[in-house]
């Protein structure tokens, strides 16, 4: 099952590779195009449709991951297809009725184009929740092409048509908001025939039991959403309310590109790994799943603690060239909040559990806690220290969310986790760290110039740093002396 983890991984990265690059790209253009407030108001709806969104997604499309291979043993499919159906269109006229009739109560205290683009965010939501509906039913069934194809039309579209509208057609910024909606719409139908088909259907019985089940383990996933919600993107609202849109435009352009390639490391483990783990736990048993999680903490810890160090060290240069001048002080916030990701994603191992034994509401528990502290902090310290106060208080409360759910997730199911590598790991990431930091520092005049040397000297001196202290087994040094061979045959062989 590690072999299926690894193609599927390769398979799932050109669709996380490519949001956080066109977000990466669209950075310096966006920043370019308008003012930190402007920016600021954009970043606000997008993360309103980000929370509204959740609160769909966030609980059907772990149902989706969870049950599906349940189903599938059963040959109740089509159930399953219906429930969801029925569960989507619910939720998704309850919540927009509800965002706008809140919206109309508080019009009067925000200003007209931020209200004007929160509307605009509704047509947002409604089709990226469908976008992500059908996504999910590609991951369930590890149509890994079908789902990476489409992720990377909706990066590479939503921001061409955006920018189109921008510049072509003077648009502000809701030309971008256009651009995330109409690239959705056009694929839709696409999806549906593609993911479903004629296994869907409003006409067509829905099983009382199954969607009692789904409710079970799904509905406490909106409370861990929430709380998630309130622990990674609050901060935007709090510092919007006590500081401004200026300080959240100069936060988020920082908080964007710390966030995004983090998130593009985990999102692969978590696409790739989940629906992995969960045929693993239903066929295989306790012991493999245990064995797994070890493997999978491992990888990520490989992968994801350089990517945290070089990321810290190279914040002034990568900010310098990536966003416009007026958003360059933001760049002392990115070592705190990638620190704060990193912690985020050893979590995740750790809360796979739950749901292998249905408990979804206990890391919902962990997660409240990690969130209201990070609001309180939030509340105490944005008003005095602005938006460093905010990156702070993301390391803390992610910090405190990977202490919670450790101890809560070994009352249930105890894994080794990799203390021997994770020191070996660190040791390369620090060598790497100093080495990058002088010479992206120091090198020559350059940034640019710095920047990729660094990059690319830092690269090696980890891989070498690590080979010499053992840290990858014989399978991963022939993996990597035949990387070109061993990419081409993970990601086209058949299952």
């Amino acid at each position: 099952m590690m072999k299926d983890f690894l193609k599927d991984f390769l398979k799932y990265l050109p669709a996380q590779i490519a949001p956080v690059v066109i977000g990466i790209v669209s950075i310096p253009i966006i920043t370019r195009l308008f003012s930190p407030g402007e920016y600021g108001n954009y970043v606000l709806v997008m993360v309103t449709v980000s929370f509204l969104g959740g609160l769909t997604t966030g609980w059907l499309a772990d149902s989706i991951i969870r049950f599906f291979p349940v189903y599938e043993k059963k040959a109740k499919l089509g159930e399953l297809y219906n429930t969801i159906l029925i569960f989507s269109i619910v939720s998704i006229a309850v919540i927009s009725l509800f965002f706008l009739g809140a919206l109309f109560l508080i019009e009067n205290k925000i200003s007209a184009n931020l209200a004007s683009l929160m509307r605009l965010g509704v047509l947002v939501f409604v089709a990226t929740v469908c976008f992500q509906i059908f996504q999910s039913f590609f991951r369930a069934k590890r149509q890994v092409t079908k789902y990476t194809s489409f992720s990377i039309w909706q990066s590479v579209a939503g921001l061409g048509i955006g920018i189109a509208l921008v510049v072509f057609f003077h648009h502000g910024v809701d030309g971008l908001l256009w651009g995330e909606f109409l690239d959705v719409v056009t694929i839709l139908p696409l999806m549906y025939l593609l993911g479903i088909g004629k296994d869907m259907s409003i006409r067509k019985g829905v099983s009382s039991s199954m969607a009692e089940e789904m409710a079970k383990y799904g509905f406490p996933l909106i409370i861990a959403f929430l709380t998630f919600f309130l622990l990674g993107s609050s901060d935007r609202y709090i510092l919007g309310f006590f500081r401004g849109s200026q300080e959240v435009g100069i936060y988020s352009a920082s908080y964007a590109i710390s966030e995004g390639v983090l998130a593009l490391l985990l999102g692969v483990f978590v696409v790739a790994a989940g629906p992995i783990l969960m045929q693993i736990w239903e066929k295989q048993g306790v012991k493999a799943s245990q064995e797994f999680l070890t493997k999978l903490t491992r990888y990520y810890l490989l992968i994801c603690l350089p990517a945290t160090v070089g990321l810290s060290v190279l914040a002034k240069p990568i900010i310098n060239i990536f966003v416009a001048q007026q958003y360059y002080e933001g760049y002392r916030i990115i070592p705190l909040v990638v620190f704060g990701f990193f912690f985020n994603g050893v979590s995740y191992s750790f809360a796979l559990p739950f749901s292998l034994i249905k408990k979804t509401y206990i890391y919902s528990i962990m997660a409240m806690i990690a969130a209201l502290s990070n609001v309180g902090l939030n509340f105490l310290l944005i008003p005095k220290y602005g938006y460093m106060a905010a990156a702070v208080t993301t390391l803390i409360s992610y910090s405190l969310y990977l202490f919670l759910t450790v101890v809560a997730s070994r009352r249930f199911l105890v894994w080794k986790f990799p203390f021997k590598a994770l020191a070996k790991i660190a040791l390369a990431s620090t060598t790497m760290g100093i080495t990058t930091y002088f010479i992206g520092s120091i090198l020559t005049s350059s940034i640019l110039i710095n920047l990729i040397v660094a990059i690319g000297t830092g690269g090696i001196v980890y891989f070498v740093t690590l080979f010499l202290l053992r840290g990858f087994y014989l399978g991963e040094i022939r993996m990597i002396l035949n990387f070109k061979d061993s990419i081409i045959k993970l990601l086209w062989s058949k299952k």
